[in-house]
C-alpha cells in the first residue's frame, strides 16, 4: 500500500538519481501499520537503538502489542495528526498499513517517510501483487521500500531484497518469504539511515504494472480445464492463503453442473492419460484425476470453512463417474463472470461485516418433526 502524501519539510531526500540520505541518528519514529511484521519491525528499530514514539495501529494485534510494549497507541489519522503537531518525529515507517497519510500528517515529519511494499517496484505495484505474480508464474519476485511521494507506489526506491519464488509456492508461502525479507531489508534501511549511505533512486515508470485493490483473477477463480497444468496449478497456488486469515481475492474452485466447489489442493502429474481436457479419468476417496490440456492433475476439495471432503461422496452427489467431463468455461463466459466479480468486489466489505454481526439461532424449543422423530425412537 502507498500514500498520496506531499514531502515533508525540512531534510527529507528529494526525489533525484542516486541520492544519498545525510547520516544522522534517529531520535523519534512512529509505525505505522499491523500485525506481526509491524511488530517485528518495530523490535528491529528499538534493538537498534532507535526511539519508537507512537504507533498508529491498523488492528488488534499490533494495538495490544503496542500497549504491552508501552507505546502510545494511536488509534486513526486525525489523532496521529494531533499527536505529531505536538511532538513532530525524524520519520514515519508505514508497515502493512491500509490508512492513507494526508498531506498535513507528513508535514510534521521532519526527514522523511517510508513504507514497505510486498513486491519488486515498479513492476508489482499495487495491492495482492504476490497472486498477480503466481499468476504470472513468475520465478524472480523481491520486496521493496521506498519513499512516500504524492503517487501511489511511485516514491524513490531505497531497499530491495530478492525473493526466490519455488514452484510449489502459494500465495501464503510467497508472503511468508516477503515478511521475512522486510525484516531484513528494514535492517537494512535503518542502518543506511545511520551510516548515511542508504541510496533513493528512482523508479523506472515506464516498466510499472499496477494492480488495483478491486481487481480480481480470470473467471473468478474457476479452473479451465482447456488451459495447461501449469495455469492452472498456478491460478490454484495464487489463491492458496492457508488457514490464517481471510482470503482477499477469490477461492480456487472446479464447476461441477451448475455449481462450484472449492479446490483445496492440486498435483500436477508427470504424465497425461491423452484424454480430452475435462475428462475424469480416476475417482479416489481424497481427490480426483481430471486431465487438462497438457498433463493431468489430482485435484482435492474442501467446503468453505477448510474441511476436506470425500471426493467420492462428491462425485455421487453430482453424479459423475470416471468418464465424465467437466463443464469448460468459454473465452466469454470467463470475461462474463471476471466482470460481474469486478463489479461486485467494491461492496465485499460491506457484506462481510454485515454477515459477521449475525449469529446462529438456537431455539430453545425442538421443531415438531425433531421432536416427532425423537419420541419415536424413544417408542
Amino acid at each position: 500500500m502507498s500514500y498520496r502524501v506531499s514531502p515533508a519539510r525540512g531534510s527529507v531526500c528529494q526525489p533525484g538519481d542516486q541520492d544519498r540520505l545525510p547520516a544522522r541518528s534517529i531520535s523519534s519514529a512512529v509505525v505505522v501499520g499491523s500485525g506481526t511484521l509491524a511488530i517485528r519491525c518495530v523490535q528491529l528499530a528499538i534493538e537498534m537503538g532507535h526511539v519508537i514514539g507512537a504507533a498508529l495501529c491498523a488492528d488488534g494485534v499490533f494495538r495490544d502489542w503496542a500497549v504491552r510494549s508501552n507505546i502510545p497507541s494511536i488509534a486513526s489519522v486525525e489523532e496521529l495528526s494531533s499527536f505529531l503537531k505536538a511532538a513532530p518525529v525524524d520519520f514515519i515507517f508505514s508497515v502493512a498499513n491500509p490508512f492513507i497519510l494526508p498531506p498535513d500528517v507528513l508535514e510534521w515529519v521532519r526527514r522523511g517517510a517510508f513504507n514497505y511494499h510486498d513486491g519488486p517496484l515498479p513492476r508489482y505495484a499495487g495491492t495482492h501483487v504476490t497472486s498477480w505474480a503466481l499468476l504470472a508464474r513468475e520465478t524472480e519476485y523481491a520486496i521493496t521500500w521506498h519513499l512516500i511521494d504524492d503517487g501511489i507506489d511511485a516514491g524513490d526506491v531505497v531497499v530491495q531484497r530478492q525473493v526466490l519464488i519455488a514452484p510449489t509456492d502459494t500465495a501464503l508461502t510467497l508472503n511468508l518469504k516477503c515478511h521475512e525479507a522486510a525484516i531484513e531489508g528494514f535492517r537494512e534501511l535503518l542502518t543506511g539511515l545511520e551510516n548515511g549511505k542508504l541510496l533513493a533512486y528512482p523508479q523506472a515508470l515506464v516498466d510499472r504494472s499496477y494492480f488495483p485493490r478491486h481487481r480480481r483473477p480470470d473467471s473468478a477463480g474457476c479452473l479451465r480445464w482447456d488451459q495447461s497444468a501449469q495455469e492452472i496449478s498456478a491460478m490454484t497456488r495464487a489463491l492458496g492463503f492457508g488457514p490464517y486469515g481471510s482470503n482477499p481475492m477469490c477461492l480456487p474452485k472446479v464447476l461441477i453442473g451448475d455449481q462450484a466447489v472449492k479446490v483445496g489442493n492440486l498435483k500436477v502429474l508427470a504424465r497425461s492419460a491423452g484424454r480430452p481436457a475435462g475428462s475424469l479419468i480416476e475417482v479416489h476417496a481424497s481427490h480426483w484425476r481430471v486431465a487438462t490440456g497438457t498433463e493431468d492433475v489430482e485435484v482435492c476439495f474442501e467446503e468453505p470453512d477448510g474441511q476436506m471432503l470425500d471426493a467420492r461422496a462428491l462425485a455421487r452427489r453430482f453424479n459423475v463417474d470416471e468418464g465424465s467431463r467437466l463443464p469448460i468455461l468459454s473465452d466469454e463466459q470467463a470475461r462474463s463472470i471476471t466482470a460481474i466479480h469486478e463489479m461486485l468486489a467494491p461492496l465485499e466489505d460491506f457484506w462481510r461485516q454485515r454477515l459477521g454481526q449475525f449469529r446462529t439461532l438456537r431455539p430453545s424449543f425442538l421443531s415438531s418433526s425433531v421432536a416427532a422423530a425423537a419420541r419415536m425412537a424413544v417408542e
